[in-house]
């Protein structure tokens, strides 16, 4: 009899309502797109400060100082391959660019430290855009029409670039739907899809 290795014991869905277990980054099948909210509300590497301009000074910082000094700190010789802010700068453009504040780790540590100091790291915070309540209604049935607010994407959970047809349209509201998902909503929710 060949002895197989211990299996994990499944983890439930982090939604807490939810009785499916996880399958993918701690949720369920039916609940994966909280992740790609998260993503959205994180932002983009780009959008956090992490652009071409600091791929070159994390570079070269990285060339100055070669090994991680956590590891070093324990008698470890490894690789440095992060560029770690020793203070979370949290969005704040002098503390990220400073780099007294900046230190050479491996993953592992620099993983390790954003999970328990940093608790997860920080989140650009996109603005919010809002329905105009004041606008007037200039859709009509049959018109093909985009999101245009951040409510309207999580309320269907769907990005800007997804296309909803009218279906009915009653005063400052329009009834949408994708073939799948719709509903009714304030129209300045939406702006019409130009066709080149």
């Amino acid at each position: 009899m060949t002895k197989r290795p211990p299996q994990r014991a499944p983890r439930p869905c982090l939604v807490g309502s939810c009785k499916e277990y996880a399958s993918n980054a701690g949720y369920c099948d039916k609940h994966q797109n909280k992740i790609r909210k998260k993503d959205r509300e994180r932002g983009t590497a780009h959008q956090r400060g992490y652009g071409a301009e600091w791929n070159k000074k994390r570079e070269a910082f990285l060339n100055q100082n070669p090994l991680c000094c956590d590891c070093k700190k324990r008698g470890y010789i490894v690789p440095a391959t992060v560029v770690d802010h020793i203070v979370p700068h949290k969005g704040d453009k002098v503390l990220f660019w400073d780099e007294t504040n900046w230190q050479p780790l491996c993953e592992a540590c620099h993983n390790r430290k954003t999970a328990t100091e940093d608790r997860g790291g920080w989140s650009y915070k996109a603005p919010v855009t809002k329905a105009n309540r004041e606008s007037v209604n200039e859709f009509e049935v049959g018109q093909v029409v985009v999101t245009a607010t951040d409510y309207i994407r999580d309320a269907l959970d769907c990005d800007d670039k997804e296309q909803f047809t009218i279906t009915e349209v009653d005063g400052k509201t329009i009834h949408v739907s994708n073939g799948l998902d719709g509903g009714r909503y304030h129209h300045s929710h939406f702006k019409a899809v130009q066709h080149e």
